[in-house]
């Protein structure tokens, strides 16, 4: 396209300046202005891929802002740990677990601050030594739960049942929602005078 506009003007100029000069003389200028035209088609093209190269340079900077932005700092989750009825020192972190069948689910030693059991059947589950701190309990079923030694500060236990629930080592004043009934229903926990502890 620019080679055939520079070829159309270079024959203006050639034709306005010719007067009197013989057709040889014709031809013989114009088969050397393509040589010319070429030579000037080269510096373009020349000067297209400097602005190309700046163009690129300019997309690789904003490239390198987007990239240096800091990480994520989202923790991972051990949810899949529930397939396999093996949680100990599992993060959950905040999960809901509500109305969920749980029962035989072992959480030993597991991090649970935050989470949510609340109607959930937990029955004969281990929470030896986890976490509680904040968990939600709320009529969960809770029948033959170990919670020996469990961090249990802030759990709410309100209508849970505590039949055969294990509280060895675990401060009964941490946790709220309990009532005398539950907790006449608690097979084991530890108090002054009358200690059992597996």
């Amino acid at each position: 396209m620019k080679l055939a506009k520079i070829q159309a003007i270079a024959l203006l100029v050639a034709v306005a300046g010719c007067g009197t000069q013989s057709a040889s003389q014709y031809a013989t200028e114009t088969s050397n202005v393509p040589e010319v035209t070429e030579s000037s088609i080269v510096e373009v093209t020349d000067v297209s891929s400097v602005e190309e190269e700046t163009t690129t340079t300019t997309t690789s900077t904003t490239t390198t802002t987007t990239t240096t932005l800091p990480p994520t700092t989202t923790t991972v989750l051990d949810t899949l740990c529930i397939k396999f009825t093996q949680c100990q020192y599992a993060n959950l972190v905040g999960v809901d677990f509500s109305r969920l069948q749980l029962d035989f689910q072992n959480f030993s030693v597991a991090t649970l601050t935050g989470a949510s059991f609340a109607g959930a059947n937990l029955a004969k589950s281990l929470f030896i030594r986890a976490d509680l701190t904040s968990v939600n309990f709320v009529g969960a079923n809770l029948s033959g739960v170990d919670f020996t030694a469990a961090v249990m500060t802030g759990a709410n236990l309100e209508g849970a049942n505590l039949t055969d629930a294990i509280f060895c080592d675990v401060d009964l004043k941490s946790f709220t929602g309990t009532t005398t009934s539950q907790l006449a229903k608690v097979k084991k926990f530890k108090t002054k005078g009358k200690t059992y502890c597996p």
